[in-house]
C-alpha cells in the first residue's frame, strides 16, 4: 500500500473517530427559512434535499432530508452551502446522541433530605410544601416505569 493510501486511510479514520465521539450524524437537517414553505421547497431541491415539512409549531423551521446517504458522517459542505442562501437563517445537520438513563433517588437514599423538589420541608429556608408531591404518587403505585418524558429546551 502506498504512503498516500495509508495517509488517506488514517485521515478518514480520524474523521470518523472524531465524529463518533460527538454522536452519529443523520442525513437530516433542521433549516430555518425566512420566507415560508415554498421558499424552503426551492432551497431543498437546489441542494439535493427533500423538504419533509414544517417542524411542529416552530416558526419557519423545516426538516430537510438529504437524498443520498451520508453514512453517519458530518457533512459540513452541505450545511455551509444551504447557509449561503439569502433566505436561510441557519441550517444544522442532526445528530443521534446516546442517552444514558439516570437513576432516581428514593426515600431510603442518604440524600433524600436534600431533595427539596421531591419533598420540600423548608430545608433551604424556602416555603415548605412547594414540591412535586412524589410521595403521594408513589403511594398510588405510580413509579414512572414505562413512562417516557421529553424535554424541549430552546436555550
Amino acid at each position: 500500500m502506498s504512503k498516500f493510501a495509508v495517509s488517506l486511510l488514517l485521515i478518514v479514520c480520524a474523521l470518523y473517530v472524531c465524529n463518533a465521539k460527538k454522536g452519529r450524524y443523520t442525513n437530516e437537517w433542521v433549516v430555518q427559512v425566512r420566507e415560508g414553505s415554498d421558499t424552503a421547497d426551492d432551497i431543498a431541491r437546489r441542494h439535493g434535499f427533500r423538504n419533509l415539512g414544517k417542524i411542529g409549531n416552530l416558526k419557519d423551521h423545516f426538516r430537510f432530508v438529504l437524498q443520498s446517504e451520508v453514512s453517519g458522517l458530518h457533512t459540513s459542505s452541505k450545511s455551509e452551502a444551504i447557509s449561503q442562501e439569502e433566505q436561510v437563517v441557519k441550517a444544522e445537520q442532526q445528530i443521534v446522541r446516546k442517552r444514558v438513563k439516570k437513576g432516581y433517588m428514593v426515600p431510603g437514599d442518604s440524600k433524600w433530605t436534600k431533595q427539596w423538589s421531591l419533598k420540600n420541608t423548608g430545608q433551604t429556608n424556602g416555603p415548605s410544601g412547594l414540591d412535586l408531591n412524589v410521595e403521594k404518587a408513589w403511594l398510588q403505585g405510580i413509579t414512572g416505569e414505562g413512562v417516557i418524558v421529553g424535554v424541549v429546551d430552546d436555550g
